[in-house]
C-alpha cells in the first residue's frame, strides 16, 4: 500500500487543526455579540416606546390645557358680554355658549384625569417591579413593571458588554492574523499537492469538512475511531500500524495511526 498519499492529507488535517485552534479562541464572542446586541434593540425599542407615549401624553397635555384656558377666556368674554345684553333673547344665547365651553372644559378635565390615572398606573406598576428587583425576583417581573431608571441602565450595560466583546474580538483577530494567513497559504499549497497526488482521498476528506465534522482524519486511539469511539475492527489495525489508513463504519472518519500526525507535526520544526 502506498502511504505517502494518506500522510500528504494527515499533513493538510494538521494545518487545518492548527488554524481552528487559533479561530476557537474567538469562538463564541461573535454569537455573544449579536445576542448583545439582540438584547439592545429589544431594550432600546422598550425605552423608544415609552418615550413615545409620554411625548403624546405630553403634547395631549398641552392641547388639552390650552383648550380649557381658551374655553374659560371664552366663558369670561360671553359673561362681560351678557352684562351688556340688550334682550333676554342675547342673554340666552350667551348662556348656551358659556354652558357649550363649560362641557369642553370638562371633557378636557376627564381626558387630563385619565391621562394622570394611566401615569400613576404605570408608576405603580414600575414600583411593584423595583421591589421585586429588590427580593431578587425577576422571574416575576413583566415588560411594564421594570423602572425606567432600570432599563436605561441595562441598556448601557449591554453597549458597554458589546464594547467590550468586540475590543476583545478585535484583539484575537490582530494578534493573530499573521499566523492565520501564514496557515492558510500553507493550507492551499498543501491542498494544491494532494488534489495532484491524492484526489479520491481528498475527495473523502472534503465531504467530511462539508458535512460539519472538523476533524475529519482522526487518530487511532486505543483501538477506536478517536472521532466518535467506536472499535475498529482487530484486522484492520496491522494496517494502520504500518502507516494505513481505515474508514470508520459509524462516522465515517479517516483513521490513522499517531505517529502520523507527529510525523505532519515535525515538518513545522
Amino acid at each position: 500500500m502506498d502511504h505517502t498519499k494518506i500522510n500528504l492529507v494527515v499533513r493538510l488535517q494538521h494545518l487545518d487543526n492548527q488554524i481552528e485552534s487559533i479561530i476557537s479562541l474567538q469562538r463564541g464572542l461573535p454569537e455573544e455579540i449579536k445576542a448583545l446586541e439582540e438584547d439592545i434593540a429589544f431594550t432600546s425599542r422598550q425605552i423608544e416606546a415609552r418615550e413615545k407615549v409620554a411625548e403624546e401624553q405630553h403634547k395631549t397635555r398641552e392641547k388639552l390645557n390650552e383648550t380649557i384656558e381658551n374655553c374659560k377666556a371664552k366663558i369670561k368674554s360671553f359673561k362681560d358680554k351678557q352684562t351688556l345684553a340688550r334682550n333676554n333673547k342675547e342673554y340666552d344665547a350667551l348662556s348656551k355658549q358659556i354652558e357649550y365651553e363649560e362641557k369642553e372644559i370638562a371633557q378636557a378635565e376627564i381626558k387630563l384625569q385619565d391621562i394622570l390615572h394611566n401615569e400613576e398606573k404605570a408608576q405603580e406598576l414600575q414600583d411593584q417591579g423595583r421591589q421585586l428587583i429588590a427580593e431578587n425576583r425577576y422571574d416575576e417581573i413583566s415588560e411594564e413593571m421594570m423602572p425606567d431608571d432600570v432599563l436605561a441602565q441595562q441598556l448601557k450595560d449591554l453597549k458597554n458588554q458589546v464594547e467590550q466583546k468586540k475590543e476583545e474580538l478585535e484583539s484575537i483577530i490582530v494578534e493573530t492574523s499573521e499566523e492565520v494567513n501564514s496557515l492558510k497559504k500553507q493550507i492551499a499549497e498543501q491542498r494544491k499537492i494532494v488534489e495532484k497526488e491524492a484526489k479520491r482521498l481528498l475527495s473523502k476528506y472534503d465531504h467530511l469538512k462539508n458535512g460539519n465534522i472538523q476533524n475529519a482524519l482522526v487518530r487511532l486511539h486505543r483501538q477506536a475511531c478517536s472521532g466518535c469511539n467506536t472499535r475498529v475492527p482487530t484486522n484492520r489495525h496491522t494496517i494502520i500500524v504500518q502507516g494505513g489508513f481505515y474508514l470508520c463504519e459509524s462516522c465515517g472518519r479517516i483513521v490513522v495511526h499517531e505517529r502520523l500526525f507527529e510525523e505532519a507535526a515535525a515538518e513545522d520544526k
